[in-house]
């Protein structure tokens, strides 16, 4: 059985001996740490999961509370009160529901139901600048849930008015 160790050149079996010894080192540790646990690398991994676990609770917890906020958002529409009627009232407030040409309200629900996108279109002729920054401030102040979507001004020739056609939305649950 040792006849080809023999045949080797002095290199050639202190080559062999060299890589008996590496793998029987190698073999070793690798045998040692799966029969006995490797509790560095356990305590490591441990530390790691503790870390995820930490974060995935914070993120929980952060999803709770923005899921809470968004069931008891903020919003100036009273219940039941639809966004026509609201912007109805501001520009009853702001001087300008006389210059109101006209208000298209239109909605759309999520695919879930859960959410109604509404909109409301208005046109509003003969509009001074501050009665429409009255207006503006008045409607984006109102609530979180409340935005201006879309605002197109034209300026009503050898006057200094404004025709104004606003679009804004809020967003109900």
């Amino acid at each position: 059985m040792m006849v080809w160790f023999e045949r080797l050149s002095t290199r050639e079996k202190a080559g062999v001996g060299l890589a008996l010894i590496l793998a029987l080192i190698f073999g070793g540790r690798a045998l040692g740490g799966a029969l006995m646990g490797d509790s560095s690398l356990q305590r490591r991994l441990l530390v790691v999961r503790r870390g995820e676990l930490q974060r995935m609770e914070s993120l929980q917890a952060s999803y709770g509370r923005i899921r809470g906020q968004a069931a008891t958002a903020s919003t100036a529409l009273k219940a039941g009160e639809s966004l026509y009627a609201f912007l109805d009232a501001v520009a009853g407030r702001a001087g300008i529901r006389s210059k109101v040409s006209y208000m298209k309200p239109s909605s759309v629900k999520s695919r879930d139901g859960k959410v109604t996108l509404s909109v409301v279109e208005m046109k509003v002729v003969g509009l001074a600048m501050g009665e429409l920054t009255t207006f503006l401030h008045r409607v984006e102040s109102a609530g979180e849930t409340l935005r201006v979507r879309g605002i197109s001004l034209t300026r009503i020739e050898k006057s200094r008015l404004l025709t104004a056609v606003i679009s804004i939305e809020t967003v109900t649950l």
